[in-house]
């Protein structure tokens, strides 16, 4: 029988590339139905949401076209449940089909764990109630949250764990910016406060921060670079907390058609206390890797 392979290659930037070894495989279907072009998002995040590492769709549609619903799916994934894609390292997909009917079998690299996010959940949980007063504004929240992440941090990459990480910096304290920016969304989002997580640069170094809406505007928020080089005790620095684009675009570089923009000045020259220090912080866990998909007809 005539066998035709075709490849796609698809090279995004990410945070890190673990190893290609992959778990024992589960090899699930999802609700033991079918997945069509409607339901192939949920039904990936489904499994990505569960940090399964190897499953199996049968997907009934246009193969012609099934690269396309493929890559589209994962990069509403990547828009809309970032904090479950930041913690994917790779992701690899093989296609088997005849005629409109086949498999997707999905094999997925992830920074994280099952075992380690379930502890960072009921961490969070635990936390949130400790430093959020009742009644709290969405602005005094937010606060609350960027204040415990920068007291109870210490930028480092030389961790025992994956540096990259929210559980490495709750179990450890350290990490780098992405655990500090991806500790920061999943709190925010556990108070059902809008939030993005950010890529970009800062000092041409690979960077990561938040945005966060507060009273219907966006702001930006970079726990990082407030938390002070020599991790003085009981110190929070503020000049990179609630700014505007035009603000801290003057250190940092994004995407900005990839984020909503930042333009409130509610929150300059605030009654908060700003300090002039500003430095330097280097994040080079960011690398290329490849994405493949594979494409057979048997």
């Amino acid at each position: 029988m005539k066998r035709l392979l075709y490849s796609l290659c698809i090279t995004i930037l990410l945070m890190n590339i673990l190893p290609n070894q992959l778990a024992e495989s589960t090899n699930e279907v999802y609700a033991n139905g079918v997945t069509t072009d409607k339901t192939i998002k949920n039904d990936i995040l489904y499994h990505l949401s569960n940090f399964n590492t190897d499953f199996t769709l049968t997907y009934k549609g246009d193969y012609t076209n099934v690269k396309a619903v493929i890559q589209k799916a994962m990069d509403e994934i990547r828009k809309n449940n970032q904090y479950i894609y930041e913690n994917i390292s790779k992701w690899q997909i093989a296609i088997k089909y005849r005629g409109n009917s086949g498999t997707l079998t999905f094999q997925i690299n992830y920074l994280t764990d099952k075992e380690k996010e379930k502890y960072v959940t009921a961490e969070v949980k635990r936390i949130l109630p400790q430093i959020i007063q009742e009644g709290a504004s969405e602005y005094e929240k937010v606060k609350a949250v960027h204040d415990y992440i920068v007291l109870n941090s210490s930028y480092a990459s030389n961790t025992k764990g994956s540096q990259y990480i929210t559980y490495t910096l709750l179990t450890e304290n350290q990490g780098v910016c992405q655990a500090y920016a991806l500790l920061m969304l999943k709190m925010l989002e556990e108070l059902k406060l809008n939030a993005k997580y950010v890529k970009g640069y800062s000092n041409n170094e690979r960077h990561a921060w938040i945005l966060v809406k507060v009273d219907g505007a966006w702001y930006h928020v970079d726990p990082t670079w407030n938390d002070p080089i020599n991790n003085e005790p009981d110190k929070v620095h503020y000049n990179f907390f609630m700014l505007t684009d035009k603000e801290i675009a003057t250190t940092h570089n994004w995407e900005k058609t990839e984020y909503p923009a930042a333009v409130s000045e509610i929150y300059i020259n605030s009654q908060m206390t700003m300090t002039n220090e500003v430095f330097m912080m280097t994040d080079d866990f960011y690398s290329l890797a490849k994405k493949f998909i594979k494409l057979i007809k048997w």
